[in-house]
């Protein structure tokens, strides 16, 4: 029962920090991280009495992100004590002591984005946002029934036999993906707009040519636009995005067929189906995001996913490396519970 209420409270805080991240990415879609001026008060007033006939435009998304972000502040100080005083294993505690740091610290940045009016301050707020949301994923499902009770070592078999090496292909698919995410994140808060306007191609080549000369002429053109000039830095970071889609892209395939040849029954081989959507999934969002010049709802939904992703192959990481862990502590049970008449073959031999 009292995992029970952990569980079911800590998938209440990762709906919450999801919904964070949206309007978070609104904020940063509409332009609006300073809308409100001060910090931690409202254009004077206590964030929490703050007029709604006031919540208008920018201040609208910006207000609602404070809010959304308190919202996920007390949850989080709640699960904290929750875990201190009602779960047993030390690791999920210090998970727990953890999260309620990385929130206290992210709430200081997010502040100090505002009283220093600094956009670098925006990238680290929106890589360790993304950290604090597998942080969270990762206490949900230690507190679920299917981790405590080890359900998965009866109904999944995909760490029997020689899967040693998966465990470590979805940990780096995670980086990658998170990598991915630090390349977004800064060209986000850049605030330049997209600097390259076409898809699939750049400027209508494969690898385009961009020598200051070059540079100068696509500054002439975006200007014909009406869109703020560029950089070479922010056009190589750019084309960096695309070639790092490409790279998760053919890895999460890969991926997907080694568990499904290893494993064709696993559970977890449905989460790894569900992230091999995702992905296709994210990169059409990321074709419209160019094609509709950086639509609002479209490029949140770009935000989005992109976190859905990390989350998931986070979590499918977790998940085989507990495998991994079950194998070197339970070897004899794996042996019983799998096919007693069977030879069982260590994978880490």
């Amino acid at each position: 029962m009292k995992n029970r209420l952990i569980n079911v409270f800590s998938a209440i805080l990762t709906f919450f920090v999801f919904l964070l991240i949206a309007v978070g990415a609104m904020v940063t879609s509409t332009n609006s991280g300073m809308a409100v001026p001060d910090w931690p008060t409202t254009f004077g007033y206590n964030m929490f009495s703050f007029p709604l006939s006031r919540w208008i435009g920018g201040v609208f998304y910006e207000h609602s992100h404070r809010l959304v972000a308190s919202a996920v502040g007390f949850l989080t100080i709640i699960l904290f004590f929750l875990l201190l005083f009602k779960e047993k294993r030390a690791w999920v505690k210090w998970a727990g002591c953890f999260a309620l740091i990385l929130v206290i610290f992210q709430g200081i940045l997010g502040g100090l984005r505002v009283v220093w009016m600094k956009d670098q301050i925006g990238i680290i707020h929106a890589a360790l946002a993304q950290a604090f949301l597998v942080l969270v994923g990762i206490i949900w499902l230690s507190t679920s029934k299917y981790w405590i009770t080890e359900n998965h070592l009866q109904k999944d078999n995909y760490y029997v036999g020689g899967t040693k090496n998966i465990p470590l292909l979805f940990l780096f698919l995670s980086l990658i993906v998170y990598i991915q995410l630090l390349l977004g994140a800064a060209m986000r808060h850049a605030h330049l707009g997209l600097s390259i306007t076409d898809f699939p191609l750049a400027y209508g080549q494969i690898i385009p040519r961009l020598t200051p000369e070059d540079l100068a002429n696509i500054n002439a053109k975006r200007q014909a636009m009406g869109l703020p000039p560029t950089t070479l830095g922010q056009i190589h970071l750019q084309l960096a995005h695309r070639f790092v889609a490409l790279v998760i892209f053919l890895l999460t395939v890969f991926s997907f067929f080694v568990l499904k040849k290893k494993a064709p029954s696993s559970s977890v081989l449905s989460m790894a189906r569900l992230l091999h959507s995702l992905v296709a999934l994210q990169i059409v969002l990321g074709a419209f995001v160019i094609w509709t010049g950086k639509e609002n709802i479209i490029t949140t939904a770009h935000v989005l996913v992109g976190a859905a992703i990390l989350f998931l192959s986070s979590l499918i990481t977790v998940i085989l490396y507990r495998g991994e862990w079950l194998i070197k502590t339970k070897q004899n049970d794996l042996r019983v519970l799998f096919n007693p008449s069977s030879t069982y073959s260590n994978p880490g031999q």
